[in-house]
């Protein structure tokens, strides 16, 4: 079954696809995203379209028979002191694929596309998602601390664990 998935980087021509993507996840996980829904519905497509192109930043998207089935974001950050570094974002699989390592095949792809463009990869992660935290430390990631009250959806609050991990310096230098 997840033998069966294609995941590459996303452009322009799936913005829609990888809205609606997003929108159900801000939706069905609203805890586990620094974003909301409101946030992101009220992002014109056009802008979408220029953050799918826009490069070393990339979002890889895991494709069943053509259906987005799942994503994840990497960003390297903006500022000249912190360029060497980069984050995981927005990781999401559709329920009916959770299980199937399709998660973990699209981390270990941002990981791979982070290891020519930095050289490290921080995240944060819910600490009650135990299976995306599995996932993670799986894939190498260290944790440096826990950020209490990260996020508040409602009335409610929730922690999140940062993560790193060290990736060889890009070119072998």
């Amino acid at each position: 079954m997840a033998s069966d998935i294609l995941i590459r980087i996303l452009d322009p021509s799936d913005a829609e696809a990888f809205r609606s993507l997003r929108l159900e996840a801000l939706t069905v996980a609203p805890e586990a995203f620094g974003a909301s829904y409101e946030e992101d519905a009220s992002i014109p497509l056009e802008t979408m379209r220029a953050r799918l192109s826009a490069s070393p930043n990339a979002v890889f998207g895991a494709f069943a028979d053509r259906a987005l089935v799942g994503v994840a974001g990497f960003a390297v950050y903006d500022r000249v002191k912190a360029r060497h570094k980069g984050v995981l974002w927005g990781v999401y699989v559709k329920a009916d694929w959770r299980g199937h390592h399709v998660g973990k095949r699209l981390v270990q792809r941002v990981i791979d596309h982070a290891s020519r463009h930095v050289i490290m990869l921080e995240a944060a992660v819910g600490l009650a998602n135990d299976g995306a935290r599995r996932t993670y430390h799986g894939l190498g990631f260290k944790p440096y601390g826990v950020q209490r009250k990260a996020l508040k959806v409602g009335d409610m609050f929730y922690d999140e664990e940062l993560l790193y991990l060290d990736l060889p310096q890009p070119g072998g230098a």
